[in-house]
C-alpha cells in the first residue's frame, strides 16, 4: 500500500522550489534510479546516481478478476540510454523488479527531501523502446486464491499474463509481444501458445 507524506514532507511541499517528482528503480545487477525532473540528465545524489527526464505514471489498474494490479510508465529516452542498455545486453528489463515511488523533490540543491514514498512495487513487462520514449508496465500480483488455483480463460489471444515468463517459454532478444498467435509464430514460440483461436469472437459460454 502507499504511505502518505509525512509532516516534515507536507511543509516541505508548500515551498516553490519543492515539488513532488516521480522516481523509477529497475533493479538489475546494478539498480538503474530513473528520477523525474527537466533541468540535467544526471544526477548524483547522496552517493546515489539517477537519470533524469520527464517521467509519466498512469493509473494503477486492476483486472476483472481481481489477481492483478499494474500501472504503466512512460520514460523519455535520455541520450538513449535504455536503449543502449538493451542493446548491449539484450531484454534484461522483462520480469526483473520495478518500484515507482513519489520524492519531494528540491529544484534549487537538487536534493531528495526525506524518504520516498513508494506507490507501487512488482515486474516489468511490455516493454517497448524507440528513439524517444521508454515505455512498460509494472504488474503486481495481489495474491489471494485466484493466483494459485488453475484458472483459465477462454479467449483468442494468448492466456499467459507475462512475455517471457515460464508458461510462456519465449527467450529470444524481442521485447515485444501483443498475445496474438501471429505474433507467436513470429517468435518462433506457437508451440507454448495458450489461446483458442477457434473460438469465435461474439461466442458465449454458460456453465
Amino acid at each position: 500500500m502507499a504511505k502518505k507524506l509525512n509532516p516534515l514532507q507536507k511543509i516541505a511541499v508548500g515551498k516553490s522550489e519543492l515539488k513532488t517528482r516521480n522516481l523509477v528503480t529497475l533493479y538489475l545487477q546494478e539498480p538503474i534510479r530513473i528520477l523525474e525532473n527537466d533541468t540535467v540528465s544526471l544526477l548524483e545524489i547522496d552517493g546515489r546516481q539517477y537519470i533524469t527526464g520527464s517521467v509519466k505514471r498512469g493509473d494503477i489498474e486492476t483486472n476483472i478478476e481481481g489477481a492483478l494490479e499494474k500501472v504503466e510508465i512512460k520514460i523519455s529516452n535520455i541520450n538513449q540510454g535504455i536503449s543502449s542498455l538493451v542493446a548491449n545486453e539484450g531484454d534484461i528489463l522483462t520480469n526483473s523488479r520495478c518500484t515507482v515511488e513519489t520524492v519531494i523533490f528540491d529544484s534549487e540543491t537538487n536534493q531528495i527531501i526525506d524518504k520516498p514514498i513508494q506507490l507501487f512495487d512488482g515486474r516489468v513487462n511490455s516493454v517497448e523502446i524507440n528513439a524517444v520514449e521508454f515505455k512498460f508496465t509494472v504488474e503486481r500480483i495481489i495474491g489471494g486464491y485466484s493466483t494459485i488455483s488453475p484458472n483459465a480463460t477462454y479467449d483468442v489471444n494468448c492466456q499467459c499474463r507475462k512475455f517471457k515468463d515460464k508458461r510462456c517459454g519465449y527467450t529470444g532478444e524481442e521485447t515485444r509481444c501483443d498475445k496474438t498467435l501471429t505474433r507467436c509464430k513470429e517468435l518462433k514460440n506457437s508451440l507454448n501458445f495458450y489461446g483458442f483461436p477457434s473460438i469465435p469472437k461474439d461466442m458465449v459460454i454458460k456453465g
